[in-house]
């Protein structure tokens, strides 16, 4: 049996690197990965034992830190969170975030990191999201910046002119302002539905990828606003009444963007249904105008004071239990039809098309090597090509 190779870290490196994630404690690290006993890293943290080499790496990979990060002798400054947890349960904030939720904010994080290191000195447009302090909680004033900003144009023509996916259709129209979005994967609705991080360089914005195409649009414009008003969030956006005054004019901002308020309701006047009753078909094709689910254009309505309360809850209730419904037939066909997405596909979706645009365009100007450019990436060569067309034509 070979000699265990030590690794001499500084044990103090390896309690800070744990606590800068979601576990508190040894236990929760054991639960995560059953592999690697509480036990052990209690000696490790407490500097009775040294874990080997391969032990170390592990839990760097694990924390998200560099492995030269065990063996420094000062233990760095505790970083600052870059949002604020707006997620609300029975009116209290929700607390937790679960290690795939801050796996998926540290890989988005660090995509914007090599994002600025490799876009320097190339030929790159330098967008700035625009100031909104003159317009303070101006929800109308703020819209009409956002859409002036973006080019954007609602109602559509028709609900062809995105396509058979609207989220898509809008993600192109912010990647273009250089607001990276990303769409987050592993974490349940129940924990999160977007989150946004301002910089006035590649701002963030992700949303779970496991929501409707229609829903992560909204979701998308309350994150958007966030941007805008520079306040970084990790949201529900639930349309809880008991949500913080911020999510509450972040929704108003979205759907004022999305069904500017006349456009709206020359729209919804058209297609309600002949009773003078809201159903789930004349909700989509208003929403099929402005790329929407059925559940935005029914609190549209209700906010804009074309529903009471009663009807609002009524048929919301309707909806619910369509959307439980076609979930669960949505699982049941992807069990039957389990085929295989190509893998440019999965990847794109999950880190949009800015990130893997701006290294393709670094190695391209010869900045970085075929290697270096797959590593940043996080990509084997074979998936190079189907990645490179579908960026660089986008």
């Amino acid at each position: 049996m070979g000699t265990k190779k030590i690794a001499y870290v500084n044990f103090k490196m390896l309690v800070w690197a744990r606590e800068e994630t979601p576990f508190k404690t040894p236990d929760m690290v054991e639960m995560e990965f059953p592999n690697i006993l509480a036990g052990d890293i209690r000696k490790w943290e407490s500097g009775k034992e040294l874990p080997s080499i391969t032990e170390a790496k592990k839990l760097a990979q694990i924390y998200k830190v560099p492995f030269a990060s065990f063996f420094l002798s000062d233990l760095p400054s505790k970083k600052p969170r870059a949002y604020t947890d707006r997620r609300t349960v029975v009116g209290t904030i929700y607390g937790d975030t679960s290690y795939s939720l801050w796996r998926e904010i540290q890989r988005m994080l660090s995509d914007r990191d090599s994002m600025i290191e490799y876009s320097e000195g190339l030929d790159w447009n330098s967008f700035v999201i625009p100031a909104i302090d003159e317009y303070k909680n101006d929800v109308v004033a703020i819209s009409k910046a956002i859409r002036r900003y973006l080019g954007l144009e609602t109602p559509l023509k028709s609900k062809t002119a995105f396509g058979q996916n609207p989220f898509s259709y809008y993600r192109t129209i912010l990647e273009r302002k250089n607001i990276i979005v990303s769409q987050i994967s592993g974490v349940s609705l129940s924990e999160m539905k977007g989150i946004s991080i301002y910089y006035d360089r590649f701002p963030i914005i992700a949303v779970n990828n496991q929501d409707y195409d229609r829903a992560k649009v909204f979701s998308l414009f309350h994150e958007l606003a966030h941007i805008f008003r520079r306040s970084s969030s990790l949201c529900m956006i639930d349309f809880d009444e008991r949500n913080d005054n911020e999510e509450k004019l972040c929704d108003r901002i979205a759907a004022e963007s999305l069904m500017p308020e006349m456009e709206f309701l020359q729209i919804a006047n058209t297609c309600l249904g002949n009773g003078g009753d809201w159903d789930l078909t004349s909700l989509e094709k208003v929403g099929g105008r402005f790329g929407v689910s059925p559940v935005a254009v029914l609190r549209r309505l209700y906010e804009l004071k074309q529903m009471s309360f009663t009807e609002y809850t009524s048929v919301y209730s309707v909806l619910s239990e369509e959307f439980d419904k076609n979930r669960d037939q949505i699982d049941l066909s992807r069990k039957k039809n389990d085929f295989r997405v190509k893998y440019h596909y999965v990847y794109l979706n999950q880190h949009g098309y800015l990130f893997p645009q701006t290294i393709y365009r670094a190695y391209a100007s010869g900045n970085i090597s075929m290697g270096e450019m797959c590593k940043v990436l996080n990509i084997k060569t074979k998936h190079i090509g189907g990645i490179e067309q579908a960026v660089m034509f986008k």
